[in-house]
């Protein structure tokens, strides 16, 4: 074997967190040939950062990136980002990091804070939230890339000490009022979000957070302790924009949602109530209820008697969740691995989209070995430490919520009732007719942006591309006259959500099919069909006579590979790899369901 492929050869192995540690992992990286995704970071602040640069490096390699740190001269933030020609820009950053401390900017909200009037006070805000946005507009007008805007962390000082909680507004109100206004200013541009850094010094320790002697002899206002903590948020907000999250989280039962075992212990004999430690295991499952809550399934993988379980989950009266709020269950004495298999093909997702929680550490080597793919959590052995390892892993992060991820739970066990119907019907079309589907498909807009994102970053099967694209770059390809719609369903069992994006992009007098997909979760029910005929009558509709397009095969868009020639293209002999069909021989839409088509 050689070097390159030795995992020893790998800096990380021997990464142990101390500060010294990341130096020698960060060295190590710079001389070692990378596997690693490349990605930029630009970093511009009020603050000398280069000292984030090592532990950048480390905390994005642990999540699987060989990260560029591109780190501006401190407080040349205008100049770096006013300047199409500037060295941040030169280096096409993915991620544009800004942070400016009220202590660099807004002296009257600092130490002037009790000798400045609320005016003043509200001016300084004001002036603090315009100069965010003026920077935001600038980069949106010369990148693509993901902004992360800093918030900020309390004030290490109140002015008024113990009297700041009786002055209106109080110093510690100002803070959290600006902290709302910098999210504003995030939610209000595509591609832009908040580093939570005063979440995140909070967690640290405002007393850790800041070393005096860096402040003064660097300029440096981040503890050794702190600028760790910080690479190690960014790294996982990097994780976040360049891949979507995690779907299905797996876990165990005895000793895992529930001390004991219950075959053994039997139902009254587990540990599971408002004592401890049954209040560990119910405080556990709150957590993973909030995961199901923000759109991730839950399954169960566990060695168990089917019986044993079911009447624990209808009896107990401890238990926070119960076996409806799982989209998937194993429960056998079969090995794991092939348990998790088992899921994801009942939820017709890849293994790679499971983590695995257990609290069994052979259970957990078994399905590393069996399923490198899988995201295997390593637990702790103190159950007051789940839902900490849980959090801290990252493979859920997200950086937006839509109304599709709140209803997904409900939405696979509809799936359920759908499948029964299929298997009920004589032919797909009566299936389809009794489905009793209503189709919607519209154009791209501000409400839908999010979904669609989402819906673009994460899609892989029915995918013809597979092209991944940001909000930012979608608003751009729509200013250069390009058509962009989204496609709901609807049926007897329910609303499907936002399941299909097509694109199509101006190529001289012809269109190009940049991005076509679908959820699995609607394949078959020749919906697709429906939602290119409506992209087709749209470009002839702006002149265009044909359309091109490419299918990219990947090693799960495999299911998407009949596209082109299903649907009138044939391949280009002018355009190797390309195919291209006349518009106007586009074929009708099918009417096996109701049609919404909005402008």
């Amino acid at each position: 074997m050689s070097a390159a492929h030795e995992p020893f050869a790998d800096p990380l192995v021997a990464f142990d967190g101390s500060p010294a540690s990341y130096l020698k992992a960060a060295r190590s990286l710079a001389t070692t040939a990378e596997t690693r995704k490349p990605i930029t970071v630009a970093i511009l602040a009020s603050f000398t950062a280069d000292v984030l640069s090592p532990y950048l490096v480390v905390e994005a390699a642990r999540r699987g990136y060989a990260l560029k740190a591109v780190v501006a001269p401190f407080g040349q933030i205008e100049q770096q980002l006013f300047d199409a020609a500037s060295e941040t820009y030169r280096e096409k950053p993915q991620v544009i990091v800004i942070a400016i401390r009220l202590e660099d900017a807004a002296r009257a909200l600092c130490d002037d804070f009790v000798r400045s009037s609320p005016a003043q006070l509200a001016h300084e805000v004001d002036a603090y939230v315009a100069r965010l946005r003026r920077l935001v507009t600038s980069i949106r007008e010369r990148s693509t890339a993901h902004i992360l805007i800093c918030n900020q962390a309390p004030l290490a000082r109140l002015v008024a000490g113990l009297a700041d909680a009786s002055i209106d507004p109080s110093q510690q109100d100002v803070v959290a009022d600006l902290n709302r206004k910098i999210a504003d200013v995030a939610r209000s541009s595509s591609g832009t979000y908040v580093l939570d850094i005063h979440r995140l010094s909070c967690e640290v320790g405002l007393a850790r957070w800041i070393d005096p002697k860096l402040v003064y002899w660097a300029r440096v206002p981040l503890s050794t302790e702190a600028q760790i903590a910080t690479a190690g948020l960014v790294a996982r907000y990097v994780r976040a924009v360049d891949r979507p999250p995690a779907k299905c989280l797996v876990l165990d039962l005895d000793n895992t949602l529930w001390g004991g075992v219950l075959g053994e212990d039997g139902i009254s004999g587990i540990q599971l109530g408002e004592d401890y430690p049954g209040n560990v295991f119910k405080a556990f499952q709150r957590q993973v209820r909030s995961y199901r809550d923000r759109g991730v399934l839950l399954a169960i993988a566990s060695k168990n008697n089917e019986a044993d379980v079911r009447e624990a989950f209808a009896s107990h009266p401890d238990l926070v969740l119960r076996l409806e709020d799982f989209a998937a269950t194993q429960i056998h004495w079969n090995d794991k691995a092939q348990s998790l298999a088992n899921i994801a093909a009942q939820l017709n997702i890849g293994t790679d989209a499971l983590v695995f929680f257990d609290d069994n550490p052979v259970e957990r080597a078994w399905v590393r070995e069996r399923m490198p793919e899988v995201h295997v959590i390593e637990v702790p052995k103190d159950p007051i430490g789940y839902g900490a390892a849980l959090d801290a892993a990252g493979v859920f992060d997200a950086l937006a919520i839509t109304d599709e991820d709140r209803g997904r739970a409900e939405l696979y066990r509809s799936d359920e009732a759908r499948k029964t119907l299929e298997t009920e019907s004589t032919s797909l079309e009566a299936f389809l007719e009794n489905l009793r589907m209503k189709v919607t498909i519209g154009a791209f807009d501000a409400a839908t942006l999010p979904r669609i994102t989402q819906l673009i970053g994460k899609t892989n099967q029915y995918n013809l591309t597979t092209r991944r694209h940001t909000r930012a770059d979608l608003e751009q390809m729509m200013a250069r006259g390009g058509i962009g719609i989204w496609m709901r369903i609807e049926d007897r069992f329910g609303d499907n959500g936002l399941v299909g994006v097509a694109i199509a992009i101006p190529d001289g007098e012809d269109y190009e099919l940049d991005t076509f997909l679908m959820s699995c979760r609607v394949l078959g029910r020749m919906a697709e069909t429906t939602m290119f005929s409506s992209l087709a009558r749209r470009a002839r509709t702006r002149g265009a006579r044909r359309m091109w397009g490419q299918y990219v095969a990947t090693k799960r868009n495999a299911p998407a590979a009949g596209f082109l020639a299903k649907h009138g293209f044939a391949k280009s002999e002018s355009r190797p790899e390309w195919w291209t069909c006349a518009l106007d021989q586009i074929e009708a839409l099918p009417t096996l369901f109701e049609l919404v088509e909005q402008s």
